[in-house]
């Protein structure tokens, strides 16, 4: 174990101690091994280097972008929803939320606002032998809200008798955005209708009393 000078001898401990000699070196390959890996991991994962997502509900997506992009975080468009309430583009959600502790670079997913109305089809005749009530709640069903009832004199009570999107007639496979006025032109019903017939017939018999009284003078 020591030399005749009285000094350690390495050479002489592990010739005398051969399996304690096997475990120091073990031991100390493992601890080496096990130092590269922790330095690899904390060089990967960017150990220390974190970030706290910050709250972009409300904000415009541009303002949401520099925010998040001042706080070592990206932004992408995960979804997006139309909401007539709140300005085209305004964030609604993040995924990871506020407040959440991220790695810098981590890319925060967001939900806004559709940046433009959403266009809908109609795939329904809105005429012939449909109540307003029909079409109005069918309207109404695919995101129309902006409805106008416009009466006129007709034989056939509250039936759509035509529909129009400002001067363009609406049928099926007709394509307007959600934000879009649809006039409804409906029936009034006989109470505001005169046939033809009944103009010609009382043209008749004004003509007829007319007559009559001359003769009697």
């Amino acid at each position: 174990m020591t030399s005749p000078s009285g000094k350690f001898n390495l050479r002489n401990f592990y010739s005398r101690h051969p399996f304690v000699s096997h475990l120091i070196i073990v031991a100390i390959v493992g601890f080496i091994l096990l130092w590269g890996v922790l330095i690899f991991l904390d060089y990967w994962t960017f150990h220390g280097e974190t970030a706290v997502v910050p709250q972009v509900r409300n904000l415009s997506y541009t303002t949401a972008t520099n925010l998040l992009e001042a706080n070592h975080l990206n932004i992408q468009i995960s979804d997006s929803i139309y909401d007539a309430s709140k300005a085209p583009g305004t964030v609604i959600e993040s995924s990871p939320k506020a407040g959440a502790v991220v790695k810098n670079g981590r890319t925060v997913y967001v939900t806004v606002t559709a940046f433009s109305p959403k266009n809908v089809t109609i795939s329904m005749p809105l005429t012939g032998n449909v109540s307003s009530r029909q079409a109005v709640s069918y309207l109404r069903g695919i995101g129309i809200t902006d409805i106008v009832l416009e009466h006129v004199p007709s034989e056939y009570v509250d039936l759509v008798e035509g529909a129009r999107y400002g001067n363009i007639p609406l049928s099926v496979g007709s394509v307007l955005p959600v934000t879009a006025t649809v006039t409804l032109t409906v029936g009034s019903g006989p109470s505001e209708f005169v046939p033809e017939d009944s103009i010609e017939a009382d043209e008749s018999y004004s003509s007829e009393y007319q007559d009559s009284e001359y003769t009697e003078l």
